[in-house]
């Protein structure tokens, strides 16, 4: 017998266009439920098929997905009430070996649980919290709200059905236990952010090349001289010997070009500091 299924538990993955993953998903949870629920958020019968052919029920959800109108889905589709109901946001930053780990971090005996993605996979805001700043029951309002995996008591359903999509945790009655915790990032969102961050380079490249900006106009050829000059005098002393008119005029043109190098890299630092200067003055004035 299962142990999880002793607890009278309900499972519930709310996903959208997870039909490669849906079917295992399903299966997997029966290890741990009495029964498994998909809440589907768009109308899809080739997704219902795979759900009803690995043994959960499946709903569809024409509501936005927010806590409450979840939490009132589940209340009105009239299933048999369970000590226990599990929630989990089936994405692509969900993996099905978190399973247990939720399952287990789930049984807090908490009438509401949530555990909200890291604050860096949140694209429901355009700023994102501070790493510094803790996450609590007033972070967010449900419409703002990034949750993976909550958890409740029949009590804490039937309350968070009552709520807004504007309202936070912290508006639910004082009687009841809430517990409000962060996921670590995943991997998924440590690639995005490095995908957002060559972003970022690219589009400042791309303004320094539109505007001539002279670290580039200056800065990029002197760059260029310099390392050219210095393989230039490298060459020039390897040979030895007795230097000659055109050894002369070879290490002459290496001193040019490297000089013309440095003066061209010096002139686009200075230039780019007295631009910062003047921005400063504008803006102090």
């Amino acid at each position: 017998m299962n142990l999880a299924a002793m607890d009278n538990m309900r499972l519930v993955f709310i996903a959208r266009d997870q039909s490669l993953r849906i079917g295992s998903a399903v299966a997997r949870g029966a290890d741990f439920a009495d029964e498994v629920v998909v809440i589907s958020l768009n109308d899809d019968e080739e997704f219902k098929q795979i759900v009803e052919a690995a043994g959960g029920i499946y709903v569809f959800h024409d509501a936005p997905p927010h806590a409450p109108e979840l939490a009132s889905t589940l209340l009105n589709i009239g299933l048999d009430e369970n000590e226990n109901t599990i929630a989990i946001g089936l994405d692509n930053d969900w993996k099905l070996v978190d399973l247990p780990m939720h399952i287990a971090l789930s049984r807090s005996r908490h009438d509401i649980y949530i555990a909200f993605k890291h604050r860096s996979s949140n694209q429901r805001i355009e700023e994102p919290l501070d790493d510094k700043k803790a996450i609590t029951i007033e972070s967010y309002t449900y419409e703002n709200a990034a949750i993976s995996v909550c958890a409740f008591t029949p009590a804490g359903l039937e309350e968070l059905a009552k709520a807004k999509s504007t309202d936070r945790p912290s508006d639910l009655p004082r009687e009841l236990a809430v517990r409000i915790i962060e996921l670590d990032q995943t991997s998924i969102s440590k690639k995005r952010e490095s995908l957002t961050s060559a972003s970022r380079f690219a589009q400042l490249f791309y303004w320094m090349l539109e505007s001539k900006h002279p670290l580039i106009i200056l800065g990029v050829p002197g760059v260029i001289l310099f390392i050219l000059g210095y393989q230039m005098a490298s060459a020039l002393i390897d040979i030895g010997g007795p230097h000659d008119t055109v050894s002369i005029g070879v290490a002459m043109a290496a001193f040019a070009v490297t000089f013309v190098g440095v003066l061209s890299l010096v002139s686009g630092l200075v230039l780019y500091i007295m631009g910062k200067q003047i921005d400063k003055f504008h803006i102090d004035s």
